[in-house]
């Protein structure tokens, strides 16, 4: 007869019942849904980071159509014909307003959008990377001859003042992405 062997019990296999794989599976799909979001938020920041990148250059872009407008009326030695319909680069005040009435001022129109700007400003060339050349119109808006003046009490005669309003658009890579700025600008004429 043959000695059968016997082996003790906790060395004998167990029956198993997959708890660890249920664990493995709730564990790696909490790493899924982890891994994703994770990638959504990538995305977006990329997205918005790439929106920021193109809003500053629409606005460096109006700024340089600002500043060139300044410095077309720097070399102005006399007083700039004013015009309704802006061929003498220097538009009457409110003079593109397609509705006085309102209470808005004619930039913020629906109708001077683009293809206004693109009419009837004056653009700038040389702007890199936009997808339209930055453009600005200059309003005539006052001209005062008098008042408070630094010259009061100096013994000068106080010259006349004529105030511009300059309003600048600029637009980024995104066609859809315009900014538009405005400054005052200030000068005596001959």
């Amino acid at each position: 007869m043959k000695k059968v062997q016997q082996y003790p019990r906790s060395s004998m296999p167990r029956r198993q019942n997959g708890a660890i794989l249920v664990f493995c599976l709730v564990f790696l799909s909490i790493l899924t849904v982890m891994g994703t979001s994770g990638m959504e938020t990538t995305v977006l920041e990329e997205r918005m980071s790439s929106n920021m990148r193109d809003h500053t250059l629409a606005f460096q872009s109006a700024e340089s159509a600002l500043k060139n407008a300044e410095a077309w009326l720097l070399l102005q030695a006399t007083l700039p014909i004013v015009s309704g319909d802006g061929s003498t680069t220097v538009w009457s005040e409110n003079a593109m307003d397609p509705s006085a009435t309102d209470g808005k001022y004619w930039w913020d129109h629906a109708n001077i959008d683009g293809a206004w700007w693109n009419t009837n400003a004056d653009a700038i060339a040389g702007v890199a990377g936009v997808s339209t050349q930055p453009a600005y119109v200059i309003e005539e808006y006052r001209t005062v001859d008098s008042g408070e003046s630094l010259a009061a009490g100096s013994g000068e005669t106080p010259r006349s003042r004529t105030f511009h309003r300059i309003t600048a658009r600029g637009v980024g890579v995104n066609p859809n992405t315009a900014v538009r700025v405005q400054s005052t600008f200030v000068q005596s004429y001959n």
